[in-house]
């Protein structure tokens, strides 16, 4: 009995090892070895963003800042080059009419200094061919003259009647002194002595209106004008009141100095048609 009992065990050891060989595969796909690891990083780079590279805006800004330093730069260059060549344009005015032009106004007759650091220039009263010892009386007379004006104007100004008929009497009397002296030296030496003391002693035509007197008769900018109607012009005081005077019918002479060139030119009197600015030009 015990003989069946293992023979049966044994057929039905041998009956499950036999089923388990016919069993068939599994259809379950399997993935590759392969595959997996580009799934896993697709699913990997799906869920973490990528990170940005630092050194890309680095450069973007240090970009950013050389085109500012360059542009920065440039405009300074054109500045400087904008102002070299107007400081040869004023060397070669200067060198071309020897004129030292004025910053005043036109209309006015304050004083310029114009380049002179000196009160009074006596050297060009000398090279004039003035006598030194009455070049030394000039600019005395000058000095007493301009020290008397700022004493009136600090006394008007403290007493409070600056700008009021008295002080206009007042500085009319001593600029009257100066007409004196305008009496008492010829014209050549009245005109190197407005340039020493740092006064125009000339009127130089800045534009001219189209159909005026000056334009007919062919005045242009730039001409100095030194005489109307045989009378020297040292200013546009001098120039305003010679062509209010005689008859308004009659044509008169207009002697200009264009470049190194005395010309004369016949005008109607009355107004010229210019706009004029005042200039002191070295004897």
């Amino acid at each position: 009995m015990r003989t069946s009992i293992i023979s049966l065990a044994f057929a039905t050891i041998i009956g499950l090892v036999i089923g388990l060989l016919l069993q068939s595969p599994d259809t379950t796909p399997t993935v590759s070895t392969a595959a997996k690891p580009a799934a896993i990083a697709a699913r990997q780079n799906e869920a973490i963003p990528p990170r940005p590279v630092e050194g890309a805006t680095i450069d973007l800004n240090g970009m950013a800042q050389q085109l500012q330093q360059e542009i920065a730069a440039r405009k300074n260059l054109q500045a400087q080059v904008r102002a070299l060549g107007e400081k040869i344009a004023l060397l070669e005015k200067q060198s071309a009419s020897r004129t030292r032009p004025t910053t005043t106004p036109p209309h006015n007759t304050t004083p310029s200094t114009g380049i002179n650091s000196t009160w009074f220039n006596q050297q060009a009263l000398i090279d004039a061919g003035m006598d030194a010892s009455e070049a030394q009386q000039l600019k005395e007379r000058f000095e007493k003259q301009e020290l008397e004006t700022l004493y009136l104007r600090d006394r008007a100004v403290r007493e409070n009647w600056l700008g009021t008929r008295r002080y206009r009497e007042e500085l009319q009397a001593l600029q009257a002194q100066t007409g004196n002296l305008k009496e008492e030296l010829d014209e050549e030496t009245y005109a190197a002595y407005l340039f020493a003391s740092g006064q125009p002693n000339r009127v130089s035509v800045q534009s001219v209106l189209s159909g005026s007197a000056a334009d007919n008769s062919g005045i242009q900018p730039d001409d100095q004008i030194l005489r109307y109607d045989n009378q020297r012009i040292y200013n546009w005081q001098d120039l305003r009141n010679a062509t209010t005077q005689g008859d308004i019918n009659e044509t008169i002479t207009i002697e200009v100095m264009r470049g190194n060139k005395r010309m004369t030119f016949y005008v109607q009197r009355g107004p010229l048609g210019i706009r004029m600015s005042p200039v002191s030009v070295a004897p």
